[in-house]
C-alpha cells in the first residue's frame, strides 16, 4: 500500500513496476466538507501540481467519498476491503 502519490509520474511509474497489481483509490470530500474541517485553501499551496496533479489525467479504480456519511464511507471501504482479501 502507498498511501501518496501526487503526480501523474507516480502512478504511471507504479503502473509500470506492478502492472494490474496497482488499484488507484481516489478519496473525495466537497469544498463544504473541507470548509467544515477547517481546511482553508491557499494559493500557490493548494493549486500547486503536488495538489492537483492528479485532478486530471488519472482513472482511478475506486473513488471514495468522505463527506461524513459514515454509512456511506463504511460501505465503500468495505468493498475495497473485500477486493484486497479476494488478491491474498
Amino acid at each position: 500500500v502507498v498511501s501518496d502519490t501526487r503526480r501523474l509520474s507516480d502512478v504511471a511509474w507504479f503502473r509500470g513496476a506492478y502492472g494490474p497489481a496497482v488499484q488507484t483509490v481516489r478519496v473525495l470530500a466537497s469544498e463544504e466538507t473541507r470548509r467544515r474541517r477547517n481546511w482553508v485553501f491557499v494559493p500557490g499551496v493548494d493549486d500547486a501540481e503536488s495538489e492537483c496533479g492528479l485532478d486530471q489525467g488519472v482513472a482511478f479504480d475506486w473513488l471514495i467519498t468522505n463527506d461524513g456519511d459514515q454509512q456511506l464511507l463504511d460501505q465503500q471501504l468495505e468493498s475495497l476491503l473485500r477486493w484486497l482479501r479476494s488478491r491474498l
